[in-house]
């Protein structure tokens, strides 16, 4: 099938067969809510299967190989954490998944990079651990013959301006920024910055996005709405009037002038599947 829309979702929570019939022009394959590692692999190859029956275009999130040498949760990142065995388990993990992903046709590959961090290193310090390490990534990603598309987070003090992502990361060839609106939200708290100011700025000099929301004016794990129901999907009718992050038309109207990669990125705790599929129902039109 011809690709009708840029706007696409994870498919942890629909099927892609769903999803086309939605009129979504991508998807974004990850692990999913499978009790077992071996389950979940399974489950992600099927959809790789899926994706290119349907011949629609997918990213992956990475990452999706898990070692028994890493004993730290899948998603976290240690790129330019100041431990350097940390830092090589990062690029270790990195290098292994992508070689067992070589032959894969993922348009890109997103990863969280910036980890968490509340001590500020000395700047010259950081500076070389931050240059080296987006060297090394680029280098690898050449190798392999992929972009790697990063995700912003706020959760790092000493990489959280959304203006040095912007100057750092854009000069790399294989490198890219994703800007995720549920984490810039929780970035613009943390970092005490304007959000559709920072969102206005990272739309232009970003390379794809995530979508999600939640409620209320806390971060994370300070966050009721966060806690319990996880990424919320994007609807039409989420306006801060009424207690939610953002303007959601909005946000969408800013995003999608870009025609850059969209994808939707929901938990079903939040109304279950049904309010999914009347959040994209209400933002398919934008794309």
């Amino acid at each position: 099938m011809e690709s009708m829309t840029n706007l696409g979702i994870n498919v942890v929570n629909l099927e892609i067969e769903k999803a086309v019939q939605l009129g979504l022009g991508r998807v974004e394959l990850c692990l999913g809510k499978e009790k077992l590692y071996h389950d979940k692999l399974k489950k992600f190859y099927k959809m790789v299967n899926e994706a290119e029956k349907f011949n629609i275009p997918y990213s992956v999130h990475l990452p999706v190989y898990i070692e028994e040498w890493y004993p730290y949760d899948y998603f976290s990142a240690f790129f330019i954490d100041k431990n350097r065995e940390k830092r090589e388990l990062s690029f270790k993990l990195l290098e292994l998944n992508l070689e067992k992903l070589k032959d894969s046709n993922a348009e890109y590959f997103v990863l969280h990079f910036p980890g968490i961090c509340k001590e500020i290193y000395s700047g010259n310090e950081f500076e070389k651990i931050l240059s080296t390490s987006l060297d090394r990534l680029n280098d690898i990603a050449k190798n392999y013959g992929v972009k790697i598309y990063l995700e912003y987070f706020g959760s790092n003090k000493n990489f959280c301006d959304y203006r040095e992502w912007i100057s750092v990361i854009r000069k790399y060839e294989n490198l890219g920024i994703l800007t995720d609106t549920g984490h810039l939200y929780f970035a613009s708290i943390i970092c005490e910055f304007d959000f559709m100011e920072a969102l206005k700025v990272l739309t232009e000099n970003s390379d794809a996005f995530h979508i999600w929301s939640t409620k209320g004016d806390k971060a994370y794990c300070q966050c009721e709405s966060y806690k319990t129901f996880h990424h919320i999907a994007p609807h039409i009718g989420q306006n801060r009037n009424d207690g939610w992050a953002f303007d959601t038309e909005a946000v969408i109207k800013v995003i999608a002038k870009q025609k850059k990669p969209v994808i939707i990125e929901p938990s079903i705790v939040y109304g279950g599947s049904e309010y999914v599929i009347e959040g994209v129902q209400s933002i398919v039109k934008y794309f």
